[in-house]
C-alpha cells in the first residue's frame, strides 16, 4: 500500500513539477498574482482540494457501511466475510474508481483544479484549442484540452490517494515553489554582484578618466529629475553637440535653473572631446543599472 502510494505521489509530483516549471519559465514570474508567496497563502488557496478529498473519503465510508451490512440497500445480502483477499482487493479498487468519479463530480460542480487555483496555463489551455464553451460558468466556460487534462489529474490525485496523496502533492508543491523561489533569490543576488563589479570596475573609472565625477554625475541627474526634466534629454544634448543650447533653455527658467548650475558644474573642467564620449559610457548601462547607480 505504502509503496504504490510512493509511486503514485513520485508520478503526480514529476508532472506538476514539469508543467509547473515550464509555466514559470515562460512566464518569467510566479502566478497567484505576485511574486512572493507564502507557504501558509498556498495552504489556503489550495484548501479546497483537501475538504473535497475529505468529502469524498467519507462518502466512501458511507457507501461501504451500507454496502457489508445485510438487509439494507443497496446490498441486502451484506458482505459475509469483509476479511476475505478477494474482496478486500476488490473493495480497494472499486474505491479509487468511485472516488474519482465523486472527486469528478465535485470537480466539475466547484472547478477547483490544481493549476487552476495556482494559476497556471497546463498544456493545451491556448483558446485555439476551446473543446466547447457552455456559457453556464464554472469548468464548462472555455472548456479547453488543458481544462479537461487538469480535471482529469486532480480527479485522479484525490480519487486514488484520497486526502493522504493530496496531502503530499500540497506540500510537494509548497516546498517546490520555495525552492524555486531560493534559486531565483540566488540568482538575482549573483546578478546584483555582477552589476556592481561592473558600475565600479568599468564604468565608474571610464567616466573618471574622462574627468566626470560619478557623485557629481548622480547629483546632476537626481537635480534635473527633480526639476522635471528627461536625463535622456541632457545626454541627446551630448551627443548632438547642443549642450549650450539646452543649458540655455534651462536657465530661461528659474525652476530649473538650478538643474543647469548642476550640469554646469558637472561638466566644469571636462574638455569637449571628452564630453561627446560620456552618452557611448552611460549607454552600456542598462536603464535598471542606471536607476540602482545612479538615481534615474
Amino acid at each position: 500500500m505504502h509503496k504504490r502510494m510512493f509511486r503514485i505521489s513520485m508520478v503526480v509530483l514529476a508532472l506538476l513539477a514539469l508543467t509547473t516549471t515550464a509555466a514559470w519559465a515562460a512566464g518569467g514570474k510566479a502566478p497567484l498574482g505576485q511574486e512572493e508567496v507564502t507557504a501558509d497563502t498556498l495552504w489556503i488557496t489550495l484548501a479546497p482540494l483537501i475538504a473535497i478529498a475529505t468529502a469524498v473519503e467519507r462518502m466512501l465510508e458511507v457507501i461501504w457501511d451500507r454496502w457489508e451490512k445485510a438487509g439494507i440497500w443497496p446490498n441486502p445480502a451484506g458482505v459475509p466475510d469483509r476479511s476475505a483477499s478477494d474482496y478486500i482487493l476488490n473493495k480497494k479498487m472499486y474505491s479509487h474508481w468511485i472516488g474519482m468519479l465523486i472527486a469528478a463530480i465535485a470537480i466539475g460542480l466547484t472547478n477547483v483544479r490544481f493549476f487552476r487555483l495556482l494559476g497556471f496555463d497546463l498544456l493545451f489551455s491556448s483558446p485555439n484549442l476551446v473543446l466547447f464553451d457552455a456559457g453556464i460558468g464554472g469548468i464548462f466556460d472555455d472548456f479547453t484540452v488543458g481544462t479537461l487534462i487538469d480535471w482529469i489529474l486532480t480527479a485522479g490525485v484525490i480519487g486514488w490517494g484520497g486526502t493522504e496523496l493530496t496531502h503530499n502533492v500540497i506540500e510537494g508543491l509548497v516546498k517546490g515553489r520555495g525552492l524555486w523561489k531560493e534559486m531565483r533569490e540566488v540568482e538575482s543576488g549573483r546578478k546584483s554582484i555582477l552589476d556592481a563589479k561592473f558600475f565600479n570596475g568599468y564604468v565608474a573609472p571610464e567616466l573618471e578618466k574622462r574627468g566626470v565625477s560619478v557623485v557629481m554625475l548622480r547629483e546632476a541627474f537626481q537635480t534635473l529629475s527633480a526639476a522635471g526634466v528627461p536625463v535622456d534629454q541632457f545626454i541627446g544634448s551630448i551627443t548632438t553637440g547642443q549642450v549650450t543650447e539646452f543649458l540655455d533653455q534651462l536657465e530661461a527658467q528659474p525652476e530649473k535653473a538650478q538643474a543647469a548650475q548642476a550640469i554646469r558644474n558637472l561638466l566644469e573642467g571636462v574638455p569637449p572631446e571628452q564630453t561627446v564620449e560620456i552618452p557611448n559610457v552611460l549607454n552600456l548601462l542598462t536603464p535598471e543599472q542606471r536607476q540602482r547607480f545612479l538615481g534615474t
